[in-house]
């Protein structure tokens, strides 16, 4: 169906149909003439086609959100606070998953002929070259030239290492991501500069790096666990890692928090129904997705961007944590 369809059966001109499905009608069109066209349009199932109106308009009224891992939680929310802030202001957004190690292009290709008026990328390197013109918001980074929200990444890391260093830890491991994203690399070297402010050096084997499932981290986890003198806390780059550490300490009798204190990072639904309940560091991520939309969404207006904004966190003390036994 197309808008002279829908003209045709209302009995007006295709004109009189486009000014009321843009919602240009206002003072121009009657009311009883309004209510005969959208009638006209829903009885018909018309739907406008998208990609004239943004070649019309020069805007498609969306946007692409980039992720390396779609089934990663925190994602999910971001994405949730992206929506909830895109639709208030008549935007859409569209999801992206595209795995570090496959090329980005084909994708965003696919959403160019969408087309989209910009991007968020988040945890993913945008690209160096943008032939669409798109704006682009960079999450969880802090790049030079681009607009950029990420959460207080060192101030959470801080906080979770001084809980751990005041309970008396002082060999703490480090359950890292095995991609050293910027975030990741940050918590790894907080995690060496709280060390070494507690008179501790970081020994390489007290790093394990792994992927972002229970099943990886279980094993990265029970390589320190199985150490000749292993851990007695274990700071984890996210919950998932952490929940990998409780797997590797239920395989080895290894009790939490008395043997072992566990720490993680986003506090994911997930991290209160662990047992015990887990020790992290609070992160809102529908929040940062919101923010991420609004500095786009201002970025696409043409308003001055800010250079970045960090978002606040917060740690959240469980049972997970409690002093050395060793």
């Amino acid at each position: 169906m197309t808008s002279v369809d829908v003209a045709r059966a209302a009995g007006v001109s295709q004109s009189t149909v486009s000014l009321v499905l843009s919602g240009k009608a206002a003072g121009r069109i009657s009311a009883r003439t309004d209510a005969v066209v959208r009638r006209a349009a829903e009885e018909l199932g018309y739907r406008p086609n998208a990609a004239a109106r943004a070649l019309r308009t020069g805007a498609a009224r969306s946007v692409g959100l980039v992720v390396p891992d779609v089934t990663h939680p925190f994602f999910g929310k971001t994405m949730r606070g992206a929506q909830e802030a895109a639709w208030t202001a008549g935007y859409a957004v569209a999801l992206v998953d595209v795995p570090l190690d496959r090329p980005l292009e084909a994708p965003l290709e696919a959403l160019r002929a969408g087309p989209v008026d910009g991007f968020l990328f988040f945890s993913v390197e945008p690209p160096a070259r943008r032939p669409g013109g798109e704006q682009v918001v960079v999450i969880e980074a802090s790049p030079k030239g681009i607009p950029w929200v990420r959460l207080d990444t060192e101030g959470g890391t801080d906080a979770a290492l001084a809980h751990l260093i005041e309970l008396g830890h002082r060999r703490i491991g480090h359950l890292g991501s095995r991609v050293q994203y910027p975030t990741f690399q940050i918590r790894t070297e907080r995690w060496r500069a709280a060390l070494e402010g507690a008179g501790v050096e970081p020994a390489a084997e007290l790093w394990a790096g792994s992927g972002f499932d229970f099943e990886d981290a279980a094993r990265a986890a029970g390589a320190l666990l199985d150490l000749a003198q292993p851990p007695t806390a274990i700071i984890c780059d996210d919950d998932i890692l952490a929940g990998g550490a409780y797997l590797a300490a239920r395989a080895r009798g290894v009790r939490i928090p008395e043997d072992l204190s566990v720490a993680g990072f986003d506090d994911l639904d997930f991290a209160r129904v662990l047992s015990p309940p887990l020790t992290t560091v609070s992160a809102d991520a529908e929040r940062l997705g919101a923010v991420a939309f609004g500095a786009l969404a201002a970025a696409i207006a043409g308003e001055p961007a800010h250079a970045g904004q960090v978002l606040p966190v917060a740690l959240v003390v469980r049972e997970s944590t409690a002093p050395p036994s060793r």
